[in-house]
C-alpha cells in the first residue's frame, strides 16, 4: 500500500519502456509511480538478441537489473498491480488498480507493450509467427549451431 496517492507521473507498464521512463523521471526528481503486474509481453522470449550490453540475457534478468537501477531513485515508487481504469479528473487523471486503490497524476505514460497478432490470412496461419522475424531467427540459428 502506498500512503501518498498523488504523483507527478504514473507509468502503466514496468518492463523496458516503463523502466526507462521511470529512470529519466527519477533523475529529474519527479514523483513517479510505476504500476506493473509482472506479466510482460516478452515473457516467452528465452533470451535477447542484438540488445547492446544485454545480448544473450533473459528478459527477466534485464528487467531485474533495470528495476534495481531505477529503485535507486527515491522519487520513483513501484506497485505490483494491474491498472484497470483511468478517468480524466479535474487536475489530470485518476488511475484505479485491481485491489481498489486509486492514484492521482497530472501526467500518464502507457508502456504496456504489444501483443503480436497474426492477420487472418491463410498463408500466415499455415506458416506461423516466423514470417515476422525470419531473418532474426535464421541469424540466431546460424550462431547457435
Amino acid at each position: 500500500m502506498i500512503d501518498n496517492k498523488t504523483f507527478d507521473v504514473i507509468i502503466i507498464g514496468g518492463s523496458y519502456a516503463g523502466l526507462a521512463a521511470g529512470m529519466a523521471l527519477g533523475r529529474a526528481s519527479k514523483k513517479t509511480l510505476i504500476i506493473d503486474n509482472g506479466n510482460p509481453c516478452n515473457k516467452q522470449t528465452p533470451y535477447s538478441h542484438n540488445f547492446l550490453t544485454n545480448d544473450g540475457k533473459s528478459p527477466s534478468e534485464i528487467t531485474s537489473i533495470a528495476n534495481h537501477q531505477v529503485s535507486n531513485y527515491d522519487t520513483v515508487h513501484f506497485l505490483n498491480e494491474t491498472a484497470i481504469d483511468v478517468v480524466k479528473s479535474m487536475n489530470g487523471f485518476n488511475v484505479r488498480v485491481t485491489d481498489g486503490e486509486s492514484f492521482e497524476t497530472t501526467n500518464l505514460i502507457f508502456a504496456t507493450g504489444i501483443k503480436d497478432l497474426l492477420p487472418p490470412i491463410k498463408v500466415f496461419l499455415n506458416v506461423g509467427v516466423f514470417l515476422f522475424c525470419t531473418a532474426l531467427i535464421a541469424m540466431a540459428t546460424k550462431f547457435e549451431m
